[in-house]
This record gives C-alpha cells, structure tokens and sequence, in this order.
C-alpha cells in the first residue's frame, strides 16, 4: 500500500513553488533560502533534492511561476471587461493598491534587477515569462501587439517602480494617477 497518493509528489512541489514564488515577489532572489521555504512547506530541508536539482531550479520554476499568474491576471481583465479590459488593466496596474502589494503585484518591477545578474537558466525563465506575459498583453492591444506591449510594460514597470520608493503616499498616487492620464490604450 503507498503512503502517499500518486500526485503527492507534484502537489509537494507545486507548494514549494508557490512558496518560493510569493517569497522572491516580495524579497528578491536573495530572500529565497531553502531551508526556510521547505520549512514553509512543511517539509525537510533534505527533501528539496528530491523535488529540484539547485535552488537556481526552483528560482527558475518559482519565475516561471509568477509570470504565469500574471498572464492569469490580464487574461481575467479581458473576460470581466471585454474591449475596456487593456484600460482597466493599466488603470489597476498603476494604482495605489498595487503599488503597496509587493506580495501579489507584477513579478517584473519585483525582480526585473535580480534577473539581470541571476543565473543562465534563471534569467532565461524570466525572459521567457515577460514574452509570455507581453504576448497574452498584446492580445488586447489592437495595433502593435507584442511589441506595443512590452512598450506600455515598460512605461508602466518604471512608474510603479519610482512609486515604490516615494515615501509620500500622497506624492506616489499624484505619481501614478499622472502616468495613468499619460497612457493612451
């Protein structure tokens, strides 16, 4: 008789991911330690190798991750909102809730400097993920697609991110109220 069900292996890793993938949103890839994110998961420190060959792996599936959800997030911004979907998107990107939720907003303005000095398959897992995200963006973009996406993620990226380090709340929201103006969709 087995002692755990035959998708238990998947299930652990899955919240190992999720774990992982909510701790470096918030702190960077440096916060991610494993033994704290087994810990988390409760499980062992030992059994992380079971589940991933280095911790650059679960960085990389802890990216993957994040950028999938965000893809997750603009696609429910098209189901609830149609042809306004692009519009309420910037509108929620570039506000103050998601300004001051690091633990659920967009992986890119989170981690974007971290991935540019991680390791090979690390930094290829978010490039993968902000061409994933750009092109499911892109789709409600009617003229320019990918490309016009990672624009307006770039305008949008570097806002919050200036955002985020005013310490008035009031100066940030004037901030982000200004470029949400600026952006035509």
């Amino acid at each position: 008789m087995a002692r755990y069900s035959t998708d238990h292996k998947e299930k652990t890793r899955a919240a190992i991911v999720d774990a992982a993938a909510e701790r470096i949103r918030s702190g960077g890839f440096d916060a991610l330690g494993v033994a704290s994110i087994m810990a988390e998961a409760g499980l062992t420190h030992g059994g992380f190798y079971a589940h991933f060959p280095s911790r650059d792996a679960l960085l990389a599936a802890a990216v993957t991750r994040l950028f999938d959800k965000a893809c997750e997030t603009v696609g429910r911004f098209e189901e609830k909102y149609g042809e306004a979907g692009l519009e309420k998107y910037v509108d929620f990107y570039l506000s103050p809730r998601h300004r001051d939720d690091r633990e659920h907003g967009c992986p890119i303005p989170a981690l974007s400097g971290d991935a540019q000095r991680a390791a090979p398959q690390v930094k290829a897992a978010f490039e993968v993920g902000l061409d994933k995200l750009a092109e499911r963006l892109g789709q409600m973009i009617p003229k320019g697609g990918k490309k016009a996406a990672l624009a307006l993620f770039g305008e949008m990226v570097g806002v919050l991110s200036l955002s985020r380090t005013i310490g008035d709340a009031k100066q940030s929201g004037e901030l982000l109220a200004a470029k949400r103006k600026a952006i035509v969709v």
